[in-house]
């Protein structure tokens, strides 16, 4: 299938709450972690950042017989801000996951924001140092586990409505509607992940998830469909409030 036709609908797993979504989530991503370092001796993980994956990222911390010290994660996307500011995805990960692990922790592939460097040069280094670490099949970088958010825009990583991204980019410097500068990972790695999950809750978000799913296939004001509907094994983990526009049951 070519990337363009966006013909594949994603698997949907509806769960009656935010916080079921969130025990499921955990013990999902912790049984794939623990796959991953059977079958190829560590893994790369890219999570999210934002309020709907924290509970999750809290919960997985407490998984047992993980091995984090074979693991690496990784902020899906970034802000142009400092570590010790209360935006920075990284900071969200460490404080809900990674600080809270008791024992050997994952190794943090941050984006390394300094000042005086631009998204440009910040996102050709991160480029450098994700490709030093993700595994190429087919000669392409495959993460083995992707997690992303959406937003009721239907943007997903730093990936924003009213634009087109290359296909073929890793990473990219990109740009809130705000005009706040961000920093993601691109099309190449976003949709070529083994294992690749969204993770969405709320009402305000129903609507979207709807379009993103089944509505016609336009990346450019949705761009989460460029992941969910170019992704054959992409599921989608949300509760009842989001998914209250598709139909079905809760899982």
């Amino acid at each position: 299938m070519s990337a363009s036709e966006g013909a594949s609908e994603p698997q949907i797993r509806v769960f009656s709450d935010p916080e079921s979504l969130a025990r499921h989530a955990a013990r999902t991503l912790a049984e794939e972690i623990r796959e991953a370092v059977t079958s190829r001796g560590e893994c790369v993980a890219a999570l999210p950042g934002g309020s709907t994956p924290q509970e999750a990222l809290e919960l997985l911390a407490r998984e047992e017989d993980v091995d984090w010290a074979r693991t690496v994660v990784l902020p899906g996307d970034e802000r142009m801000v400092a570590l010790a500011d209360p935006q920075s995805n990284e900071r969200m990960l460490r404080a809900a996951l990674v600080d809270r692990i008791v024992g050997d922790r994952p190794l943090v592939l941050g984006w390394e924001i300094e000042p005086g460097l631009g998204p440009e040069m910040i996102s050709q280094r991160f480029e450098a140092r994700l490709l030093g670490v993700v595994p190429y099949v087919d000669g392409r970088p495959q993460l083995d586990i992707l997690a992303l958010g959406m937003g009721a825009d239907g943007h997903t990583a730093s990936l924003f409505p009213g634009r087109s991204y290359p296909e073929e980019a890793v990473v990219l410097a990109t740009m809130h509607p705000d005009g706040q500068r961000r920093l993601s990972l691109g099309p190449l790695v976003l949709r070529w992940a083994r294992r690749t999950h969204f993770l969405v809750d709320g009402e305000a978000k129903a609507a979207t998830l709807y379009r993103v799913v089944r509505g016609a296939y336009d990346p450019v004001t949705w761009p989460a469909q460029l992941i969910a509907r170019n992704v054959p094994a992409c599921e989608i983990w949300c509760d009842a409030a989001a998914a209250s526009q598709l139909g079905g049951g809760a899982g």
